[in-house]
């Protein structure tokens, strides 16, 4: 399951590819695994068969000096980092940039929002400041996806700070063939794709589930990145009344979504921040409206009958937000269905999109 500030990368790289060249540099593995990708060749440049240049380093050679020479070697006019606080692809990268006087975009991904700062703080905030008060951000511009973010850089770096505002763009997509799904009054399904992980919330969404009443089945897809508040959501899972069946699926793939999303009602993802939420536009172009926090920038969704962004401190209001998901019958929940693949069309169909990542690169 490939993570938002990948995807978004790629879907950058794939609209813009007849406006600009793109060379892109990272590992030749998964996040958590060992094994390289197959039909790769590692530490070499690599032509992929939908014609995109990428470099795979091994593990045993992403290294300083090889970083370096890679970097010295190629000619380029602009290195556009997807990260904020990687060692190996963002700090590094920028201590060679900076001295070959390159300039720099620099894509946080929803890293500078207060509560992903407040994670390890001690450790990003000497950084974040060593960035602001060094030559190398006259040189440097910064990606937001959000006016939402656009603020968390400004706050960080200074008004001064030279932003770009230009939504992630969503991969390349037809709007699927509307199915009506089944749905009756007194039972609901929902779906949980996200990495487990304190900031995906979902020790927070089987918090919320708890008092709801109904028939409810709650499929939770997603990588273990931290196992520690994973061993916590397994309490609450084992805790979960008679009338609650949830499951944890393991990861999976994206192609793989819209087909476990068929007899899914609703999206449940109560996050603390997406930047954008990937996974949020794809279950409304596949009928099923979010629940979900107000901190993405799907917002305004519940007047179209498109979704529901609630703020994090009512829980309450997400307990009675489900409890209409439960009660809601198949004339009504097919209404709000349609309404939330209109809203994502209409947004996937905006040629304003496109304008604004092209200008992120003049």
């Amino acid at each position: 399951m490939a993570g938002g500030p990948i995807q978004s990368s790629y879907n950058l790289i794939h609209h813009l590819k007849d406006y600009y060249d793109f060379s892109v540099v990272t590992r030749d593995t998964d996040y958590t695994d060992a094994i390289p990708y197959k039909d790769i060749k590692s530490d070499s440049w690599n032509i992929l068969p939908n014609g995109m240049r990428v470099y795979y380093f091994s593990e045993k050679n992403l290294s300083f000096p090889n970083m370096s020479k890679l970097i010295h070697e190629e000619e380029f006019d602009i290195a556009y980092l997807n990260s904020m606080y990687s060692p190996r692809f963002t700090i590094m990268p920028l201590f060679i940039l900076h001295k070959l006087g390159k300039k720099v975009i620099l894509a946080p991904r929803g890293m500078l929002a207060p509560t992903a700062i407040a994670i390890k703080s001690w450790k990003k905030k000497p950084f974040l400041l060593w960035i602001k008060n060094s030559k190398m951000i006259k040189n440097m511009k910064f990606h937001a996806a959000s006016n939402h973010e656009a603020e968390h850089i400004m706050q960080v770096f200074g008004k001064k700070a030279e932003i770009k505002i230009a939504p992630n763009l969503p991969g390349k997509m037809e709007l699927p063939v509307s199915v009506e799904k089944r749905k009756e009054p007194g039972s609901v399904n929902l779906m949980n794709v996200a990495r487990i992980s304190p900031e995906k919330n979902l020790h927070y969404a089987l918090e919320a589930l708890h008092n709801v009443k109904g028939k409810i089945k709650f499929d939770i897809y997603g990588p273990v990145y931290d196992y520690a508040y994973w061993e916590k959501c397994k309490e609450l899972l084992a805790k979960l009344p008679s009338n609650i069946e949830a499951e944890y699926l393991g990861p999976i793939t994206k192609e793989s979504i819209p087909q476990a999303m068929k007899d899914v009602h609703f999206l449940f993802m109560p996050t603390q921040g997406e930047n954008f939420g990937h996974t949020i536009l794809e279950a409304m172009l596949c009928g099923c409206p979010p629940i979900i926090s107000d901190r993405t920038p799907w917002t305004g969704m519940e007047p179209l009958k498109a979704g529901f962004d609630i703020p994090l401190e009512e829980q309450k209001k997400f307990e009675e937000v489900l409890a209409k998901a439960v009660s809601m019958g198949a004339e009504e929940f097919n209404a709000w269905s349609e309404g939330t693949r209109a809203f994502a069309y209409s947004f996937i169909n905006s040629p304003k999109l496109l304008e604004q990542s092209i200008d992120i690169f003049i």
